[in-house]
């Protein structure tokens, strides 16, 4: 399978709003979150992922079919000493366990090296273990820390991962280059 990596531009807008539905749809599990009467997610403003120069989004394509996406955040948008945070990943669950988000993590690192904060949820046990099992097959250590969230009046245990990615650390790991 040829992954490859496409920047999402404001013209890819109703491609991320639907594939962003169906992350929230998944989420929700951990969430809590319910549906509108109209039967969707309410979906916060994302317009400054392809807007804001700071932030990068990605679809993530597989044989050149939509396999998911993958957000990243940098400052002002994450906490002091942190230089990129990976907000999102999803991925369709066609393409799910193909190393597919393993390939979209690794090409996110080798496009934007520096310290990492990764946030999930405490009982996302398939996120807390994706990453756990990638970070420590790269040999990368994380500083691991728990806290919680408040959404739709439920307060939620989340976990965070804080790490440093250089050059050197996935040089050998990564193949595919941005489309």
């Amino acid at each position: 399978m040829n992954i490859t990596f496409k920047t999402i531009k404001q013209s890819d807008s109703n491609v991320l709003h639907h594939l962003y539905n169906y992350y929230l749809y998944e989420l929700s599990a951990y969430s809590m979150e319910d549906v509108t009467p109209e039967g969707k997610y309410i979906i916060e403003d994302i317009s400054p992922y392809y807007l804001d120069p700071r932030l990068y989004p990605y679809l993530i394509m597989a044989d050149k079919m939509i396999a998911g996406f993958i957000l990243v955040t940098s400052p002002p948008y994450v906490s002091s000493g942190i230089d990129y945070s990976i907000q999102e990943m999803f991925i369709l669950p066609k393409y799910r366990g193909k190393g597919v988000a393993r390939e979209a993590a690794l090409h996110i690192f080798k496009q934007h090296q520096g310290h990492y904060e990764i946030g999930m949820f405490q009982h996302n046990v398939k996120a807390v273990t994706f990453w756990s099992k990638l970070l420590s097959s790269l040999n990368i250590k994380a500083i691991t820390e728990t806290g919680d969230v408040r959404i739709a009046g439920n307060q939620l245990p989340t976990k965070s991962l804080r790490f440093f990615i250089s050059g050197e650390t996935i040089q050998s790991h990564v193949s595919n280059e941005i489309v």
